[in-house]
């Protein structure tokens, strides 16, 4: 079974996650505000509420930091706590975006120290890889590694535990196609790498029902 963690095309596939900016009857789908200012409406709080208590949504995101944006750095950070606090609330996972800003996401993690789980989305910074692993994050690989040679060194390094795969918004590849890459790299067959996957996402993604 493939399972894509973060794509932004809605395929009506109960194995992917759709990064969507609606409440998805049909799509299992995470729901985040990144790159944009939180809205000052009292009854905003009471809309997040009722999507990420809709029973498709399986994670909170993507979210996070990003200093290409224009939104001032601090009001970002304010976003990303309020969507923490969220997430900790309903008990989702959140999927994280980083650009930059790997800095703040980890003092925000040291001071609130969730219990819910953390995945790294689309990760390409290999500086980090490091300091992602030792901050018990998940790291979710794209289809950058299918031709980024240094990225496909690195990720001999990520334990299989802490591993999901995904295509974001990628059109030129599928799921199979990076979990192939996944399999030749760590040299597992490819069963292997799909059981492993299975696990880390019912284990995450708690309201995930795979048949």
């Amino acid at each position: 079974m493939l399972i894509n963690i973060h794509t932004h095309f809605n395929q009506n596939n109960k194995q992917e996650i759709l990064q969507s900016d609606k409440i998805e009857n049909e799509n299992y789908f995470s729901f985040g505000i990144v790159n944009k200012t939180y809205p000052d409406d009292p009854a905003f709080p009471l809309f997040l509420d009722q999507v990420y208590a809709h029973k498709n949504c399986l994670a909170i995101g993507e979210i996070g930091i990003d200093k290409n944006s224009t939104i001032n750095l601090n009001e970002q950070i304010q976003t990303f706590k309020k969507q923490i606090f969220d997430s900790e609330k309903h008990q989702l996972p959140v999927i994280l975006h980083c650009v930059k800003g790997w800095n703040e996401i980890l003092h925000v993690k040291k001071e609130i120290n969730p219990n819910q789980p953390w995945v790294f989305h689309g990760f390409r910074k290999t500086n980090l890889l490091n300091s992602v692993i030792d901050s018990g994050t998940f790291i979710s690989i794209g289809t950058a590694v299918i031709w980024d040679e240094k990225l496909q060194e690195y990720v001999k390094k990520i334990p299989l535990e802490r591993l999901f795969l995904e295509t974001d918004n990628d059109t030129n590849y599928k799921i199979l196609d990076v979990y192939e890459k996944i399999a030749s790299i760590k040299n597992i067959s490819l069963q292997t790498l799909e059981d492993q996957l299975y696990f880390n996402t019912i284990n995450t993604f708690k309201k995930w029902e795979i048949g």
